[in-house]
């Protein structure tokens, strides 16, 4: 039987190119909308929601494709960059839980009839948190592809 690795690693990578992808756009589409005003507020939600779905998908994927990746080299001790990714890549999905929260709070405040400035402090905090998540990425993105 040949070996699996190579097929659980193009998994791999399509999971963490859909897990990158998943919410990307997110920060920049609340500050967009929210400076075009109300006509364009109620489809935030609905344009918003299938990108965290994305997200969680993606992001089970890549932990369960990092996992299989694991169990067919034998469990060996995974190198000190693969650790570190994997490190990182836990730490961005906590940071998107934060920013999934923040986006909540402020869809509430929408359907609340309120309608945030772009430069309220909820829409901050998104743009903050997803930069540390596409930084997260890249350190974990370079702990994998790095040789060390």
């Amino acid at each position: 039987m040949p070996s699996l690795i190579p097929l659980f690693l193009f998994l791999h990578v399509l999971a963490v190119s859909a897990w990158i992808a998943g919410a990307l756009w997110v920060s920049g589409d609340v500050k967009r909308t929210l400076a075009l005003g109300k006509p364009h507020l109620d489809a935030l939600a609905a344009r918003i929601g299938p990108a965290f779905g994305l997200d969680s998908i993606a992001s089970i994927a890549t932990f369960a494709t990092g996992v299989l990746i694991m169990w067919a080299e034998g469990w060996a001790r995974p190198r000190l960059g693969v650790t570190l990714g994997m490190i990182f890549a836990v730490a961005r999905a906590g940071i998107l839980g934060a920013v999934r929260r923040s986006v909540r709070v402020l869809i509430a405040r929408i359907r609340a009839g309120e309608v945030p400035p772009p430069g309220d402090p909820a829409v901050k905090r998104i743009g903050m948190l997803s930069g540390i998540a596409h930084a997260l990425w890249l350190l974990a993105l370079a702990g994998m592809v790095f040789p060390y």
